[in-house]
């Protein structure tokens, strides 16, 4: 009988350490839905709480859907209350999160928030930024076609920018093949297939990389 007690004291004990090693939260997945509204913080964004919800502001702000990208005029309180845009860390909008982006890195006068194109351990977006560059121009000499004066004139163009967000920390970085080898030397298989790449598979199969390492790294809300 004292044997038996034993055993099923042993049992429940085993039960309770199960219990608590089992993780906490919900699976983070592409299909995961986050509470519509606004963050002042990541950490809110981690826990799926937002500060504020659509219905307590007033707002104005234009979705664009292939660039993922959303532009905001302003944000009130319903108190009439301006909120500081520098303050809001991120939007979420149909459950999607969009990180703002600093002044400078998206050609508007609103605030422009980047939407997670991919969300997981590692979540990814993108956002096209206005650079200027020098160009040569020259001018020719109609009667005899060569150039006879020449000259730098400065021109901008558009190039798509590349993050990395990581879900663990918060930190945002530029999405390249230094980075995401740093960032999921916890799967050194994975690592070791992103390193055998060959400078033409770069380009094509890094982003793949990224998505297989979410779909084989999993992270919870709220844990």
């Amino acid at each position: 009988m004292i044997r038996l007690a034993f055993i099923i004291f042993v049992g429940i004990i085993g039960t309770g350490t199960m219990l608590q090693a089992q993780p906490k939260g919900e699976l983070f997945t592409m299909a995961f839905r986050f509470e519509d509204g606004i963050y002042l913080s990541f950490e809110r964004l981690q826990n799926n709480q937002p500060d504020l919800s659509w219905e307590e502001v007033d707002t104005r702000l234009a979705s664009n859907p292939k660039t993922f990208v959303t532009q905001v005029e302003y944000i009130k309180r319903n108190d009439e209350q301006p909120l500081a845009m520098q303050d809001v860390a991120f939007i979420v909008l149909s459950g999607i999160p969009y990180v703002r982006l600093e002044k400078g890195e998206y050609p508007s006068d609103a605030t422009a928030f980047a939407g997670l194109k991919v969300r997981g351990k590692i979540c990814y977006f993108s956002y096209e930024k206005e650079v200027s560059e020098n160009v040569e121009i020259k001018a020719y000499n109609p009667l005899t076609k060569k150039p006879f004066r020449k000259g730098n004139v400065p021109r901008t163009k558009l190039v798509e920018v590349q993050k990395m967000l990581h879900f663990e920390t918060g930190e945002i970085v530029d999405f390249n093949y230094v980075n995401l080898l740093l960032w999921i030397e916890d799967d050194p298989q994975l690592k070791e297939s992103v390193f055998e790449l060959k400078p033409g598979e770069i380009d094509e199969k890094l982003y793949k990389c990224l998505l297989i390492y979410d779909d084989r790294n999993v992270v919870y809300i709220g844990e």
